[in-house]
């Protein structure tokens, strides 16, 4: 089977669902969907302190996404009441897991949005988006319009000092069209 192998629960302690992941003591401001027409401001809690392979940022600029303003509209189709919203977002490294090497804190990086176990069949044949227990930041697992926000240290990437912060949090809407154009085998004129 495909999903043979796959974990259960995915690496890191926050990633497992939605208020797991924050167990601070610090109170934040957070968009967190509760169902049709209910996104609220609320106070929550800060994310916890990173475990093995996570960093906590500081987001600096995060954008709605129209999977965003769906769930809004006339969810939860694929999120969960509780969660904080948002998978399009740049912040600063503020603390990193003890085993992150990569990146450290104050760099400046975008977030991907799908987490995946990376060690089941799909994941280790590179399609991660196949995984059995693949999770997206904002949809099922805290994501970015909050102040600060968990995420896996390996879906994140550096952002070139040249590059503004409303630029940044378009990464991924960029990415999803630039694959889009890579499956259909567009070429320039």
């Amino acid at each position: 089977a495909p999903d043979e192998g796959c974990a259960t629960q995915l690496p890191g302690d926050a990633f497992g669902g939605t208020v797991e992941a924050r167990r601070g003591s610090r109170l934040l401001k957070a968009a967190v969907f509760h169902g049709p027409r209910d996104v609220r401001i609320e106070e929550v809690t800060e994310p916890s302190a990173p475990g093995s392979g996570e960093v906590v940022l500081e987001v600096t600029r995060a954008a709605i996404c129209g999977t965003d303003a769906a769930e809004w509209d006339h969810g939860p189709t694929l999120c969960r009441p509780g969660v904080i919203l948002g998978h399009e977002f740049v912040g600063r490294v503020v603390a990193a897991g003890r085993d992150v090497s990569h990146l450290h804190v104050g760099d400046r990086v975008v977030s991907g949005a799908g987490i995946s176990c990376g060690s089941c069949l799909w994941c280790r044949d590179g399609r991660t988006n196949l995984c059995a227990g693949y999770r997206t930041l904002g949809l099922q697992v805290d994501g970015g319009l909050a102040e600060y926000v968990a995420s896996p240290a390996g879906i994140c990437h550096p952002v070139h000092p040249s590059c503004t912060d409303d630029a940044a949090a378009m990464a991924q809407p960029l990415a999803v069209a630039l694959h889009a154009l890579s499956r259909v085998g567009q070429r320039p004129d």
